[in-house]
């Protein structure tokens, strides 16, 4: 098993099926497309052509008025955040860990952004009230004036990786 970028003529999308309709969908029509108009990278946990999970990650911002108060970082009303826009494993591998891992790639691959670029950590949209005490788990917070929307930051993120 390795993480890797999706390549639509190698990973096998159409037998994903993590139970969600619209991550199905959006791995087998639309992942490739984003990819192509530089919307969004998508990154597979894959074992040769099957796609164990996946995650798309792309820029974002966050109004400052919506952070939490340790983080809102100087006068800026826009801050910069990466946007975990999905995240999926599929059917035959949940309750492996899988999830966990896809995350944790998610976090290094921000890590190593922020080395090059300004961004102060990771934006997620949790898709219900199951998934909200999941991402919470990770130390995601919920941010301000939104339902489902959360953020975890980049010094969260380091520590994570490191007592992990």
């Amino acid at each position: 098993m390795k993480f890797e970028p999706l390549s639509p003529k190698f990973h096998d999308r159409k037998s994903f099926d993590c139970g969600v309709k619209e991550l199905n969908l959006y791995i087998q029509q639309f992942a490739n497309q984003d990819q192509v108009r530089s919307l969004t990278k998508v990154y597979v946990l894959s074992d040769g052509p099957t796609i164990i999970g996946y995650y798309s990650i792309c820029a974002h911002s966050v109004s400052r008025e919506n952070l939490p108060e340790n983080q809102k970082i100087g006068p800026y009303n826009d801050l910069p955040f990466l946007l975990l826009g999905r995240l999926a494993v599929d059917h035959n591998f949940q309750g492996k860990g899988y999830g966990d891992a896809l995350i944790f790639h998610a976090f290094k691959t921000t890590l190593n952004a922020a080395e090059t670029v300004g961004i102060l950590g990771i934006v997620v949209d949790a898709l219900n009230e199951n998934v909200v005490s999941y991402y919470e788990g990770f130390g995601f917070m919920r941010l301000k004036g939104t339902q489902n929307r959360f953020v975890i930051s980049i010094s969260t993120m380091k520590h994570l990786l490191e007592t992990r």
